[in-house]
């Protein structure tokens, strides 16, 4: 295992999670007026992929451990690119937020086993450092969302 390749491999997968859970904040007027969605249906495009993420990310932890982080770090991002590319085909509001949904089951998937991943690749005592580079990544995306 390439520690770098690791690293750059992991932070990558975080930043996308984190990033997607924010940055349909400002597409969601243009949503609700190209889909003639509600407010409340523009709303769960956000809250379905956060409640999806959130709630899956222990198991989806688990599942890194019993099958290996990297398989299933592949498997997430692979479906979530799978969901990115089904939300822009969307033909309406329902499909987006249940694609919404989906795209947060795969981001559950990857976010875990980015630190798994991490954990295989560095010894403990230079662990510190690429955890505080993840770490500070996902910050810097779940605030740069809206921007």
């Amino acid at each position: 295992m390439n520690p770098r390749l690791t690293l750059a491999s992991s932070v990558a997968g975080a930043v996308i999670v984190a990033l997607d859970g924010t940055v349909l904040t400002l597409a969601q007027p243009t949503l609700q007026r190209e889909l003639g969605a509600s407010f409340a249906q523009v709303q769960w495009t956000s809250t379905g992929y956060l409640i999806a993420v959130a709630g899956l990310l222990v198991f989806a932890g688990r599942l890194g451990d019993r099958y290996g982080h990297h398989r299933v770090f592949g498997i997430g991002m692979l479906g979530f690119g799978a969901a990115s590319a089904g939300i822009a085909l969307a033909p309406g509001v329902g499909w987006v937020v249940g694609l919404r949904v989906v795209q947060g089951v795969f981001g559950a998937l990857s976010q875990p086993a980015t630190l798994g991943m991490l954990r295989a690749a560095y010894p403990p005592d230079r662990l510190r450092t690429p955890i505080a580079v993840r770490t500070a990544a996902i910050g810097v995306a779940a605030a740069a969302g809206p921007v």
